[in-house]
């Protein structure tokens, strides 16, 4: 956070400080855990469920806060308090000010799948630039983002945020913080549609970024997603398209597949290049096109952009192939829908030999009235990518496993409860066997992955 005094800090936040004169402190950066205060830190107590952040505000001063921000009364003689209405609107407020002393790009990335794994690519490719801030983990929400902005210091070149959502008006509230002048949309999918209630739904709601930037920014868009070229009029600025079909200005052609990763030759308006990730799937050569497609946009030489994308990894539970031994285990337990399922039994399709492609899946959730249809096209899917062994837990995923019997799937098993599954699992395996476990987090099919690799 770019360091700024006592009275422009208490302006920022629109607060009242609670002392008679402004001390001479500076604020060089936020916390909301008193734990995580560094000397310089304002402490923002929040009151939560489990927790009432003004108990520990003596701590933060002991531990170098130079304010704290309280929403109720606190008695303190270790530093100066700050009074708001709303601790949360007080950190947004805090990142617009952030957000308006930087002039370098600021790339805003949502999608229904692919958003975090671009964001990882985009801020590998910036990396060329110079130091980049980036959104860790999943904090993609109206906290996660604006604490992700308060992370910038001088030496950073350019902003990458993911954007989540749970409803319509989020994605836009998150563009009023973080103002971003490029927008890139991975997918339009059925995530969330229990909450949104239609795809058109999730597609206005996606949108919302690209209908937030200037009419000098850029919209970096998916040209194989159908949502997304019928609503690309709701955004004023010039669009990039990314694909693999005609019509796309950055283009992917020639994919090979291998257990190290993809390689694909790609077409842009200023050339063409051989590129290589380090990561499975043709939706990875999707998204690998999105952060091209940033660079190519801020001038990076193909060179930078390949140098970028080779540091890339897979993450745990984001299709991270594990050596379990006399196993390989296709680690993709993060999240699921229906089609980064079938995404990811096309990888398995790919890289397992005929009779030893298993599959464990689980529920997928927040698909309302799609979820019966959803997963039995799963299990038709498991059906045509050879799948030999299935394995299915929950509720729902006994939906999937009536329509891979029906589609022929030599052996299926469904499991109603995670820990039967877990207890038997290893029994019905055979050396050689490629397992790919996927389900939506509230299974807990990373589990299956502990117990697996464990082995």
């Amino acid at each position: 956070m770019t360091p700024m005094s006592f009275a422009n800090f208490v302006r920022a936040v629109g607060g009242i400080p609670l002392v008679d004169e402004a001390p001479d402190v500076t604020v060089t950066g936020v916390a909301i855990d008193h734990r995580h205060v560094q000397p310089g830190h304002a402490f923002v107590a929040f009151v939560g469920q489990r927790a009432d952040g003004h108990q520990f505000v003596d701590e933060a001063f002991r531990r170098g806060a130079s304010v704290a921000v309280v929403t109720n009364d606190v008695k303190t003689a270790l530093g100066p308090c700050v009074r708001v209405h709303n601790a949360l609107e007080a950190v947004q407020a805090l990142a617009r000010w952030e957000r308006d002393q930087f002039e370098g790009p600021v790339v805003g990335i949502t999608g229904s799948n692919g958003k975090t794994t671009t964001k990882e690519m985009v801020a590998a490719v910036l990396g060329a630039l110079g130091p980049c801030v980036y959104t860790a983990a999943n904090q993609n929400n109206e906290l996660g983002l604006p604490l992700t902005i308060l992370q910038r210091d001088a030496s950073h070149r350019a902003m990458v945020l993911e954007m989540g959502m749970r409803g319509l008006g989020q994605i836009e509230e998150l563009c009023s913080i973080a103002h971003p002048n490029i927008g890139v949309i991975t997918h339009i999918g059925y995530n969330h549609i229990e909450l949104l209630g239609s795809q058109e739904n999730i597609a206005m709601a996606k949108t919302e970024l690209i209908a937030s930037l200037p009419t000098s920014g850029l919209a970096i868009l998916n040209g194989d997603d159908p949502w997304l070229r019928r609503l690309q009029h709701r955004t004023a600025a010039r669009i990039l398209w990314y694909g693999m079909s005609d019509g796309c200005d950055i283009r992917a052609t020639s994919v090979a597949w291998s257990q190290e990763g993809m390689s694909f030759h790609v077409d842009t308006p200023q050339g063409s290049a051989a590129l290589r990730i380090r990561l499975l799937g043709q939706h990875n050569v999707m998204n690998a096109l999105a952060a091209v497609s940033v660079g190519h946009a801020l001038g990076i030489s193909f060179e930078d952009i390949q140098a970028g994308l080779s540091r890339v990894e897979a993450q745990r539970g984001r299709l991270r192939l594990v050596n379990a031994g006399e196993l390989t285990v296709i680690d993709d337990a993060y999240n699921a829908s229906p089609s980064s399922v079938a995404a990811s039994l096309e990888v398995l399709e790919r890289i397992a030999p005929r009779g030893h492609r298993v599959a464990v899946l689980g529920d997928m959730l927040e698909l309302g009235a799609l979820s019966v249809e959803a997963h039995r096209e799963v299990g038709r899917r498991a059906a045509t990518a050879g799948v030999d062994r299935l394995f299915c837990v929950g509720k729902l995923a006994s939906e999937i496993a009536s329509a891979a019997e029906e589609a022929g799937v030599p052996d299926v098993r469904h499991f109603s409860h995670l820990d039967e599954l877990l207890a038997s699992l290893r029994s019905y395996l055979q050396a050689g066997d490629v397992v790919l476990v996927k389900a939506s987090r509230g299974i807990q099919l990373d589990r299956a992955v502990d117990v697996l690799a464990g082995g």
